[in-house]
């Protein structure tokens, strides 16, 4: 395992009060390898959803505050401790009368997006599946997150677009159009626009590479990889919305821009969603997390926290041992692993016994395994 000195983000400690379904759940988490057993349904997920939302200010399972409110109570909170060398950072998050506050270190947050990136983390989880059946809104916004991790320009450069976009389309929707304030925010939402494209196909043409190899290391006789699809990679964001001004007028949104930018899929001359059995799509995904987390590492210069929830699900017996070979060598920091499989689950923690914890997870407490 790396050895803990220097740039690895650990969270040392988790606090979650009336969040979901944990009711008051506190404990001290391994600085290596924590794995957490559980019948299906007992909060396992929520666990670490509270650990992904301390680092992006957001749930991983659904967007609305208001959702994670535990049955029968009126706020949530949710705290951590983490560490990285010599920094200290005190993460709170509460949410009470539909107003959401999160701070670091007592200091209270005037914008959310100044905290995004502090917390190198990759959550790996069946709801992924969506990257792979749903629509290219899904596959933005991982690419978005995955860039705004260590890139705060990009990430400012993606909220003014959005801004923009915004007031653009409401533009469209009014029956006298300001052509001069039109051209205006379209002159601004071109440059926007093309530095957003720019940022994506560099990062993302490296990217593939990454996904490609580590999918070979779990299963080599597929070939994979990951293609930019961007209107601006033929037509400059300018000319796009000069050319069909008339056609948005008349939808009354913006057609065209990098706000609809998508990742393809290729699995062995095809797409993934329609030539991949379920174990390769997992696979796949895996190796897209894998690929994520180590882009990350270097472009941090540090071993991001890792979230693996339910990990072997629609994994054979064969990707299941490749798997744990993988995240059990010296590349990766600290490690969260989910599973209903406590045998499976115990064995890993046997041979990694030295460096990990076991607990398990029954009506709403911890109990960590001797």
């Amino acid at each position: 395992m790396p050895i803990f000195l220097q740039r690895t983000m650990i969270i040392k400690n988790l606090h979650c009060y009336q969040y979901r379904n944990l009711e008051d759940l506190a404990f001290e988490c391994n600085a290596n390898i924590n794995c957490i057993v559980g019948q299906n349904g007992v909060g396992k997920t929520n666990i670490l959803d509270s650990i992904y939302y301390l680092a992006y200010c957001k749930s991983n399972i659904v967007a609305n505050d208001a959702l994670h409110v535990k049955h029968g109570c009126d706020a949530f909170m949710i705290q951590g401790e983490f560490e990285n060398a010599d920094q200290h950072y005190k993460i709170h998050c509460a949410y009470q009368n539909k107003e959401k506050v999160m701070s670091c270190n007592e200091k209270k947050y005037n914008r959310l997006s100044e905290h995004i990136g502090l917390i190198p983390l990759v959550y790996i989880s069946p709801a992924d599946a969506s990257l792979i059946n749903d629509s290219a809104s899904e596959r933005r916004k991982f690419i978005d997150a995955f860039i705004s991790i260590f890139d705060k320009q990009y990430l400012q450069h993606l909220l003014t677009y959005n801004t923009l976009l915004a007031q653009r389309n409401s533009l469209l929707k009014t029956k006298r159009i300001d052509y001069t304030y039109v051209s205006v925010i379209d002159e601004r939402m071109a440059y926007t626009a093309t530095e957003i494209f720019n940022i994506r196909k560099r990062v993302i043409a490296d990217f593939s590479e990454q996904v490609t190899a580590w999918y070979a290391r779990i299963n080599e006789n597929d070939k994979c990889s990951v293609v930019y699809e961007s209107q601006l990679n033929d037509t400059p964001m300018s000319d796009l919305l000069q050319q069909n001004f008339e056609k948005d007028c008349i939808l009354t949104h913006t057609s065209t821009g990098v706000h609809r930018d998508d990742l393809l899929f290729n699995f062995n001359g095809g797409l993934l969603k329609t030539n991949a059995s379920q174990g390769q799509k997992k696979s796949f995904l895996l190796a897209l997390k894998f690929a994520q987390y180590f882009a990350i590492k270097e472009k941090k210069q540090m071993f991001p926290i890792l979230l693996l929830d339910d990990l072997f699900d629609k994994l054979d017996k064969e990707r299941t041992q490749k798997i744990l070979d993988l995240i059990g060598s010296d590349d990766f920091g600290q490690i969260f692993i989910t599973d209903t499989n406590k045998l499976l689950l115990h064995s890993f923690f046997e041979i990694h016994k030295g460096h990990s914890s076991l607990w398990t997870l029954e009506n709403g407490e911890l109990t960590i395994c001797q």
